[in-house]
């Protein structure tokens, strides 16, 4: 019955087929070479057929199992198609007719399955292809911002540095006109001489002599200012002295009394303490004229500028002097707020130059402070003015400093 089911079998499928009589022989086959399907007995050789096909199953779990019995064995057909299902159950003697397409059918789906797990593992590994090459893409993408980054950056300074150099080159052809010029503002020395009897006359004459001293320091501040080697050596060159940071806010603030625009607000100065700082005077009071410059360039005549002086013991780094300028007016929003310092960066128009507030900065940060501002469209700004305090130490180290 073997051998003519399989000579059926390999003429009507096409089908190669090996013949066991013994289910030892049957697994060492499968061992072997791993059969696409096993039509087995429901008993071979003593042994179960269902336990044989479940064995082969569980090395192949697409293996394609039928289950032969008799065709007068009723319990066995039951049991075999509880086990398999009645697509893989066939009754022997064998129709050709019934084993075929159910033969056919299972190694068909086993074909597919087969084909399927290929497809998917195919998948998998394209997947992973994918989501490495999306990482390189990702990686080579910030890699390109990066260096785009730097190469802006790169270029923004090279603009800066050559608008410095244009800027640096115009000072110093007109430094030597503007020294001649403020040269003869000098005569004012001689007025004050003269006019020593008219306190009124001396003091429009001292004004005018200290106005000639601050004119010339600040052409030499935007000189440096636009000199990178300047820059770096700025701090090494400033010479400061103990100074009541009080009384120089006060020396500014009667200088700025002259000028008609600040005349039209109203300044309510607020000195809670009088701080003790290493100062130099003229610079010093060059920040706090062009920080109340800025506060009457921002209102309308009759408005308020607050001014207030006080000494914060609680500070980070040690305690400070802290000096603050607001104004209610217009305000600026937080993009314009942070881009206060940079060179040529004004709010002014054709007004500004974009240097004052730089200049201030490095003066602030010479003196070792910092210069900040807080600022809302329609609700004013403050700038704010933070320089250490003096302590003995530092008064020791300063130039002239005694024990």
């Amino acid at each position: 019955m073997a051998s003519n089911l399989s000579r059926s079998l390999a003429q009507e499928a096409g089908l190669e087929v090996a013949i066991f009589t013994s289910a030892s022989d049957l697994r060492s086959a499968a061992g072997e070479a791993q059969p696409d399907a096993v039509i087995c007995g429901l008993k071979v050789s003593s042994a179960d057929g269902l336990d044989v096909l479940r064995e082969l199953e569980a090395s192949d779990p697409d293996l394609v199992g039928l289950v032969m019995t008799s065709i007068t064995d009723e319990d066995g057909a039951a049991r075999a198609i509880a086990a398999v299902g009645p697509l893989n159950h066939v009754r022997k003697p064998c129709d050709m007719a019934d084993l075929l397409p159910k033969l056919r059918v299972g190694l068909k789906r086993r074909s597919l399955t087969l084909e399927l797990r290929r497809a998917r593992q195919e998948l998998r590994a394209r997947d992973a292809d994918i989501a490495e090459s999306a990482r390189k893409v990702a990686r080579a993408t910030a890699e390109l911002e990066s260096k785009h980054t730097e190469l802006a950056t790169a270029t923004e300074r090279l603009v800066q540095a050559e608008q410095l150099a244009a800027v640096g080159r115009v000072v110093t052809g007109i430094a030597h006109e503007l020294a001649r010029q403020l040269a003869l503002v000098g005569y004012a020395e001689a007025i004050k001489s003269r006019v020593a009897d008219d306190p009124e006359l001396f003091e429009f004459a001292d004004i005018i002599v200290n106005a000639q001293k601050r004119l010339a320091a600040m052409v030499d501040e935007i000189r440096d200012f636009t000199s990178a080697q300047g820059n770096e050596q700025a701090g090494s060159r400033l010479d400061r002295e103990p100074a009541d940071v009080a009384a120089v806010v006060e020396e500014a603030l009667a200088i700025m009394g002259y000028d008609r625009d600040v005349r039209k607000r109203i300044i309510a100065c607020e000195f809670r303490s009088r701080p003790l700082c290493a100062l130099h005077r003229q610079k010093f009071a060059q920040v706090v004229i062009n920080l109340v410059s800025n506060a009457v360039l921002a209102t309308e005549a009759g408005d308020t500028l607050q001014v207030e002086l006080d000494s914060d013991e609680g500070a980070e780094g040690g305690p400070v002097a802290v000096l603050a300028v607001t104004d209610r007016g217009v305000g600026m929003p937080a993009e314009i707020v942070a881009r206060l310092g940079e060179p040529f960066f004004t709010t002014r128009g054709d007004r500004g130059s974009g240097l004052g507030v730089g200049i201030c900065m490095r003066i602030v940060e010479e003196h070792g402070g910092k210069l900040t501002y807080r600022s809302e469209v329609g609700a004013g700004t403050t700038a704010l003015v933070t320089i250490p305090l003096l302590t003995e130490a530092a008064s020791l180290a300063l130039p002239g400093g005694k024990a």
